[in-house]
């Protein structure tokens, strides 16, 4: 299996800010926001290989399992030492993740960035996993419909159904997203709103990984995101 990493600080804090990368990221472009994160705040980041995420369709389900498992583990851990507060940031991927956790762990708000919502759609259309996807039909005989089913359980779209309707989403999408087509955060919107599941959406014409990149290298929106979370308590 594959090696999670995990950078942490003040996990005896009440309240904890929850990090998970984005896929084809590095874990030193959340360094900024690590360090904005206020002391009364503990934090705990996730990072990843790129091979989580391969041609070989039956692996990945496998390896995002794993990592789900992982995250939801480790807070419910931290919840038995006393209750605590979670609170989720994910950019790309990482948001796939956050949705996912958010419904097997009480989480109080969810922070996405360029965020999916059906892997399957998103990995089949988006620009960065062609070649991903061109290996897989290949070697695995896959189709569209075929991979829906197979990642049903490691895709947003299958959960939803218990904590997460208690959970604030904040979540930014981009007109000129390829990487994660836009019809697929779309989609997201629209759910969330469907079922009345509290949520702002911010919009951004930066492409995909460009309003990554930003995100790190100017933390605006991560500080007000926090300077929100202290306010409402």
């Amino acid at each position: 299996m594959f090696r999670i990493t995990k950078i942490k600080d003040r996990l005896n804090q009440e309240k904890i800010i929850i990090l998970i990368d984005g896929w084809s990221s590095y874990e030193s472009l959340y360094l900024l926001m690590r360090e904005s994160i206020p002391e009364n705040y503990g934090y705990l980041q996730y990072a990843y290989p790129n091979k989580i995420l391969c041609s070989d369709p039956i692996k990945t389900k496998a390896n995002f399992l794993y990592l789900i498992k992982t995250i939801e583990n480790d807070l419910n851990k931290l919840n038995s030492k006393c209750p605590r507060s979670f609170y989720l940031y994910g950019q790309s991927l990482g948001g796939l993740f956050c949705m996912i956790v958010a419904d097997k762990v009480k989480v109080e708000k969810v922070k996405l960035i360029v965020p999916g919502y059906n892997l399957a759609e998103a990995f089949w259309l988006g620009q960065s996993t062609q070649k991903l996807k061109i290996d897989m039909i290949n070697k695995h005989k896959m189709t569209l419909s075929k991979l829906k089913s197979l990642w049903q359980t490691i895709s947003p779209d299958h959960y939803f159904k218990n904590r997460s309707h208690q959970t604030e989403f904040d979540i930014t999408l981009s007109s000129n997203d390829v990487v994660i087509p836009i019809s697929n955060g779309k989609r997201l919107i629209k759910f969330l709103k469907d079922e009345n599941i509290k949520s702002h959406v911010s919009w951004t014409h930066l492409p995909h990984q460009i309003e990554m990149l930003k995100e790190g290298l100017f933390i605006y929106n991560f500080q007000k995101w926090l300077v929100k979370l202290h306010n409402e308590k």
